[in-house]
């Protein structure tokens, strides 16, 4: 599916990136809780969220510096970050490391998407698009697979002292892959961000250039509809989402009656909507169709599975829903990065990603941590089947993400007006003046003025004894 070129090569960086990711991921949350049991754990999530205070930044550098540079050195550091999570003993150390690895993760993502557009074809975005998300979200499976895998292997060698604890393998693995990760983007033609000459730099580094770009891609975030419309409902969606991730394991268990099998079940649903989302996308190839129109039609989708989800009585019924909310977000999260990719230029591409994942980040992070307290609050509040306060939060997380949008969908109703052309509205013009012509020039009435036609006059057969005629000519 992906054939061989530059693209393809930045192809495969995500894929072995991605499962390094994955992999990595498993083997801090295991170390997490080995070091500080349950409460461990949300050391090296909150040190994966907070980072998105620094997305203005990566955007600014992605639209001034040289891309493929940024990407390379992100890699290498993060390589170097992983081999040290090898002989990480306490969570202050895990919290830093993983925290600095976010940020090179930051910077890394704005480069490469700016530089999507450059290495593909406009009407190959889609399927691009497509390919470049399953191969994040595809690589889960692998990624959770080969850490069990790791794991065991570190158990059995763990008496010979090889990797040092039983995450030692995992993560000496997470390194590699960003090693070779760098190796494969070094080789891309990667074109260097277009800067204008009211942006460049003369005589020297003037600390207020890098103020005045953040600035700049700030107002062109705010000014266009379009395009803060798709980063505004991409944010709302990750914080419906983020609810239903936060209360599924007890919406499970507390609500449905599934167990611990039945959170595995929903997640598996939901993964498998997203993925067949993805694919059926890729499929499309070159089609033409509106990106907007479907990134918000997308959402009304996912927001309304979401809460039929909420609203099932059983795993069964839930998983289905899930399943199908999953098929929206997936179309969601492809048509919203493409409409960017087609409809922002090069030189505020970075900053525009760097808004959407810093917006991102934060509504997850917020409806992560609200999601148990909400809950909480709402428990018992109102009558069934709305008196679980689990439910009910879901069934809140869905109807915000339905709001996404159709706010989405009413900030492009005026582009649904058809726009014409100068050769056509020139076309238009000629046909008018053709009419005129075989029509004629309009009588002037006995009082002087000439007859308009205008709604409200009382013009009669027996004043204009010709209408007949008139009419006519007029077909």
């Amino acid at each position: 599916m992906v054939r061989r070129g530059p693209f393809a090569r930045l192809w495969w960086a995500g894929v072995v990136s991605s499962f390094g990711d994955w992999v990595a991921l498993f083997a801090t949350i295991a170390l997490a809780d080995a070091i500080g049991g349950v409460t461990g754990i949300l050391v090296p999530l909150v040190a994966r969220m907070l980072p998105g205070l620094f997305g203005a930044a990566a955007g600014v550098l992605a639209d001034r510096f040289n891309r493929k540079l940024t990407m390379v050195v992100c890699d290498a550091g993060r390589a170097l970050l992983a081999v040290s999570l090898v002989f990480v003993h306490t969570l202050p150390q895990l919290f830093v490391i993983s925290f600095l690895m976010e940020v090179l993760a930051l910077f890394w993502g704005p480069s490469r998407e700016a530089s999507v557009p450059n290495l593909v074809p406009r009407w190959s975005l889609v399927r691009a698009n497509s390919l470049s998300l399953m191969a994040v979200y595809g690589t889960l499976p692998a990624g959770s697979a080969a850490f069990s895998i790791f794991a065991r292997i570190s158990e059995l060698t763990g008496a010979l002292g090889v990797f040092g604890s039983d995450t030692g393998l995992a993560f000496a693995v997470d390194a590699g892959t960003f090693a070779v990760s760098a190796v494969l983007i070094s080789t891309i033609p990667i074109p260097k961000p277009e800067v204008s000459e009211e942006r460049q730099m003369t005589g020297g580094f003037d600390w207020r250039t890098p103020f005045s770009d953040l600035l700049e891609g700030v107002r062109f975030v705010v000014r266009e509809r379009t395009v803060r419309s798709v980063i505004l409902g991409i944010a709302t969606a990750l914080f419906g989402a983020g609810i239903f991730f936060a209360l599924g394991q007890p919406f499970s268990r507390a609500v449905l009656n599934g167990g611990t099998s039945g959170f595995g079940i929903l997640v598996t649903s939901l993964g498998s909507g997203v993925g067949l989302g993805m694919l059926g996308l890729a499929g499309l190839g070159s089609k033409t169709f509106r990106r907007d129109l479907a990134f918000g039609i997308s959402l009304v989708v996912t927001g309304a599975a979401i809460t039929g989800a909420a609203m099932a009585r059983s795993i069964p019924g839930s998983a289905f829903w899930a399943f199908l909310a999953g098929v929206g977000a997936g179309s969601s999260y492809v048509m919203g990065f493409t409409h960017l990719h087609e409809s922002v230029h090069d030189e505020l591409r970075g900053r525009t990603f760097a808004a959407l994942f810093t917006l991102a980040r934060t509504s997850l992070l917020i409806s992560i941590s609200l999601a148990a307290f909400l809950a909480a609050i709402l428990e018992g509040k109102l009558p069934a089947p709305f008196d679980s306060g689990i439910r009910l939060s879901l069934v809140l997380g869905g109807a915000t993400v339905v709001s996404g949008g159709l706010v989405t969908l009413w900030h492009l109703r005026e582009t649904f007006r058809p726009k014409l052309t100068e050769q056509a509205l020139r076309t238009i013009e000629e046909t008018q003046d053709v009419f005129t012509s075989l029509r004629g020039p309009r009588r002037t009435p006995p009082g002087g003025e000439p007859e308009t036609g205008e709604p409200g006059e009382n013009v009669t057969h027996e004043e204009r004894p010709d209408d007949a005629d008139e009419e006519s000519n007029d077909l």
